[in-house]
């Protein structure tokens, strides 16, 4: 088994854009939902109660990390699946602590949160691996670049 080297600086930007996307995404739909419906700060505990609105949220989640684990294979360059793999492992223990913090969020949401989120990010270093493979021309053998 080959040793993977990290690059960080890939991992670092795969976090950032996971989190603040993640951060900035949440507030957007947490405050139309708020306005919407009419709902005062005494009452924020109903968004917990809302499956529909708890799915969306996952959604959304989950699309961030994807776009994580895009960003930290694309900027790596390299072992796109390994650098994408540590933004769903990073996602996975952010997601754990976030639910001892916030018991009102239904168990079901953690627990798909926990089984999809790495699929997530390795969907978007599935993703930033193809396109860089589409982007580098074959060898003249007629010989694909090695795969991650």
């Amino acid at each position: 088994m080959e040793k993977k080297n990290v690059h960080f600086g890939g991992v670092l930007a795969g976090i950032l854009v996971d989190q603040v996307a993640s951060f900035v995404s949440s507030l957007l739909i947490g405050t139309i939902y708020v306005t919407s419906n009419q709902i005062g700060p005494s009452e924020i505990s109903k968004v917990y109660s809302d499956t529909p609105m708890l799915i969306v949220y996952l959604l959304v989640g989950l699309f961030c990390t994807g776009l994580g684990g895009y960003v930290s294979a694309s900027v790596a360059k390299r072992d796109a699946y390994f650098h994408a793999s540590i933004i769903g492992v990073v996602g996975a223990a952010i997601g754990f602590y976030y639910s001892f913090a916030n018991s009102e969020v239904p168990l079901w949401y953690h627990l798909i949160g926990f089984v999809a989120v790495i699929p997530a990010a390795l969907l978007g270093g599935h993703a930033a691996f193809l396109k860089r493979r589409r982007a580098t021309p074959d060898k003249p053998s007629g010989r694909s670049a090695k795969p991650d």
